[in-house]
């Protein structure tokens, strides 16, 4: 398209006409709005779940512990949260209400929480399609106006785009069984950290009584010291008696506030941390112990870490497979152009007459020149191996993951077969001091009594009975506190969580210290 405009005069000459600017700040709106329209419309697609991808670990806490988790997200939040922990204390604490406890409070699992909501956010990004770019640029030089427009979009995204979603939301998977089990995690260590509190309370409380007899016993012996009535040897007998006994309490109050503190920080307890009342003594133990059959094939079925492991080892068989199918390109992308031009030309023309001085004015003819580009591109590039690097890692990233599920796997019914020998152990062993242990003891103390206050035997066989029948009853709890324990791990052993460590790989306790 041509157009000519005559001039009158070096005085006259002007830039383009200025109704071409509008044109141009018509054109400008309409473009940035379908280029906005068109994001919108992408991003529109996402959509995101109401409790951040909360939803299988709901369903896990309520089949498997019979407990509610949630989020805390808004001070209307915290404040329930609070009435509630509030109201979980206000009676001596049950090992399932300190399971309640932490899953509502611990701060830690709400980060784990927090975690599970990023992943979902990277979940719906990785599930948009590639975005395409937009540049648009204008050029002004002497005399001419370049205005250029071009889209650039990945082709090899597009095409890419099913498959990729698909890894994504396996990775999002993966993330909702890792927070599930992180859930589990919290809960079992909640109840391993409750019977360690208790049981060290319980021996507390033993280790004070037999404190008070021995400082009662002690004091008697020094006065009948003073009258003569009995050697030294039988007094310091007793007084290193009440002395070795008032050091082993000591020892347990320390592990007791240890155990208490350990408690605290599991259940996530800012406030009320006065209010945490404990039961004086560890549940009994059930009637007969229970008999798990198949459970390393429950152990296979229903483990999260295995099932972790399992679509891991799917998600990198997908990205082996997207991989090979795109090893000679890494960039394949297409692009659209569209260029508007104007320049200007001047001719000369017939002379004209001036008006005012009645003289010639040299005549000039001003042509302006519009056209239109349009352009298609296409951008390539080839890796220098053509793939074959990134092929050779996807292969082994796959290697390593199957080698990874099948030790899991190994690991994972080894353990399930551990934790049913420790609970069976831990319960037999347990009975054994219950039923046969500690009767024993309370008649040997009870005789020896009876026997020293008829001077059959002297003071250093009643201190020794005594001496034994504090170890017995520190064992006794120590063994009911493994056997709970062993039945916490044989729980979690078949759904999840961490197994703990067993009695054997426990810190030891005042128990322990009294059994010395």
């Amino acid at each position: 398209m041509r157009a000519a405009i005559v001039t009158r005069g070096p005085a006259d000459h002007r830039d383009p006409p200025a109704a071409a600017g509008p044109a141009l700040r018509h054109v400008r709106p309409m473009r940035i709005g379908a280029i906005v329209v068109a994001a919108a419309a992408l991003g529109g697609c996402v959509t995101y779940s109401a409790d951040g991808g909360l939803g299988p670990t709901r369903e896990i806490a309520a089949r498997e512990l019979r407990q509610e988790v949630g989020r805390i997200r808004a001070p209307a939040d915290n404040e329930r949260v609070r009435s509630r922990v509030r109201a979980l204390l206000r009676a001596p604490l049950s090992v399932d209400r300190a399971v309640q406890i932490a899953l509502l409070n611990n701060r830690g699992l709400q980060a784990a929480y927090n975690d599970l909501g990023v992943a979902e956010a990277l979940f719906a990004q990785a599930s948009l399609p590639p975005a395409p770019s937009f540049s648009l640029s204008r050029t002004v030089g002497s005399g001419s106006l370049d205005i250029e427009r071009q889209v650039v979009a990945s082709i090899l995204g597009l095409a890419t785009l099913p498959e990729r979603r698909t890894i994504a939301a396996l990775r999002f998977s993966q993330a909702q069984l890792r927070t599930a089990n992180e859930t589990l995690r919290l809960a079992a260590e909640t109840r391993r950290a409750y019977y360690r509190a208790v049981a060290t309370g319980q021996l507390v409380s033993f280790l004070v009584e037999t404190n008070a007899a021995a400082r009662s016993a002690s004091e008697l012996f020094k006065r009948l010291g003073e009258t003569g009535a009995t050697s030294r040897l039988s007094q310091a007998r007793e007084h290193v008696f009440y002395a070795d006994v008032a050091a082993q309490l000591a020892r347990a109050r320390l592990q007791l506030q240890a155990d208490r503190e350990r408690l605290i920080r599991l259940l996530g307890l800012w406030e009320n941390v006065a209010a945490l009342k404990l039961p004086g003594q560890l549940p009994a133990l059930p009637a007969r112990s229970r008999t798990r059959d198949s459970i390393e094939r429950e152990a296979l079925e229903k483990r999260l870490d295995l099932r972790v492991a399992r679509i891991e080892v799917d998600t990198v068989a997908r990205e082996l497979r997207l991989t090979s199918w795109s090893r000679f390109l890494d960039v394949l992308s297409i692009g659209g152009s569209l260029g508007d031009s104007r320049s200007r030309a001047s001719t000369e023309a017939a002379p004209t007459l001036n008006g005012q001085t009645g003289g010639a004015v040299p005549g000039r003819v001003v042509d302006f020149e519009r056209s239109r580009v349009t352009g298609l591109s296409l951008e390539v590039q080839v890796p220098l191996d053509l793939g074959e690097s990134q092929i050779r890692g996807a292969r082994e990233t796959y290697l390593r993951s199957v080698h990874k599920l099948t030790e899991l796997s190994v690991n994972v019914r080894s353990e399930a077969r551990e934790a049913y020998q420790r609970y069976r152990g831990g319960f037999d062993y347990s009975r054994h001091y219950q039923m046969q242990v500690l009767p024993l003891r309370q008649i040997i103390a009870e005789e020896g009594q009876l026997h020293y206050n008829g001077m059959i035997i002297d003071v250093f066989e009643l201190l020794a009975d005594a001496r034994a029948r504090v170890a017995a009853n520190a064992t006794a709890i120590e063994a009911r506190r493994d056997f709970w324990i062993a039945h916490t791990d044989l729980q979690f052993v078949t759904i999840g969580g961490a197994p703990g460590a067993g009695s054997s790989e426990a810190v030891a306790s005042a128990g322990a210290a009294a059994a010395d």
